[in-house]
């Protein structure tokens, strides 16, 4: 997979540039996408942020060099991009635990993070993508919208009860989502042009009664006992219709109806 030998070859960069400031543009030109789609792509198949991926292996190796060396703290701070000691004690206290003086005087240990390899990679996307495929069922086509008063509260519905995922966009002043979607699929493969979108764009809103939603599925049957298994009770029989197709409907916590046929 050509994206995944682009996030290797951008590890790569950043390891190698660890002392420097990092350019997120030049680290997402490995992959062939914009700044905001590598950090998702990231995020997604190696379980932590950038930006926090960095940190750490900084901090990290910040440690090695006061425990091997005998330069002094404050220019081991600036060589990994801490411009006062107080900014870089502060931390290396929360990452490590313990304070960079400690770990010279050999009075304790430290956390150490590793660099992130082509095995530990594969690892995380298969646990990743086993909720997906575990499932049985996939989406076809969708695109609807959706409107709710409380969109966490959707979102963790759709989470538990589907086996979606979910993400809150935008948020007001006090913390309301205003705009999010949820995924049939995993988001980052849809940036990756695997799939099509086959999500719901969620809007902040009173909810529509009746059907919100009419979608095309691959594997209804499995559909209807995976969402039976997590224990919600509002979704119908799969029924055979006159027209050839099997539906059934589940009824949302707001209300509305989600048709799907096959």
């Amino acid at each position: 997979m050509d994206w995944l030998k682009g996030i290797i070859n951008a590890i790569d960069y950043i390891e190698n540039n660890i002392c420097d400031e990092i350019d997120f543009a030049v680290v997402a030109k490995y992959v062939g996408c914009s700044t905001w789609e590598f950090q998702r792509i990231f995020s997604f198949v190696t379980q932590i942020p950038l930006s926090e991926y960095i940190r750490q292996r900084r901090l990290s190796l910040a440690a090695y060099d006061i425990q091997a060396s005998n330069d002094k703290i404050i220019d081991i701070a600036l060589r990994y991009g801490y411009n006062s000691p107080a900014a870089f004690s502060r931390a290396f206290s929360q990452l490590h635990g313990t304070t960079p003086s400690s770990v010279r005087n050999g009075e304790a240990t430290f956390h150490t993070y590793p660099r992130i390899t082509f095995k530990f990679i594969m690892k995380e996307w298969y646990d990743k993508m086993s909720k997906f495929s575990e499932r049985g069922y996939v989406v076809k086509e969708a695109g609807s919208v959706y409107y709710t008063k409380d969109m966490d509260k959707t979102v963790k519905w759709f989470e538990e009860v589907l086996g979606w995922y979910g993400e809150i966009d935008a948020r007001n002043e006090d913390g309301t989502g205003e705009y999010g979607c949820v995924y049939n699929i995993p988001k980052e493969i849809e940036i990756l042009r695997i799939a099509p979108f086959t999500g719901i764009h969620m809007f902040y809103g009173e909810p529509k009664s009746g059907m919100v939603a009419f979608m095309l599925v691959q594997g209804i049957e499995s559909l209807y006992d995976y969402v039976k298994n997590n224990g919600w009770e509002q979704i119908t029989e799969v029924k055979l219709e006159q027209w050839g197709s099997k539906t059934c409907s589940i009824t949302t916590p707001d209300g509305c109806v989600l048709t799907f046929f096959e």
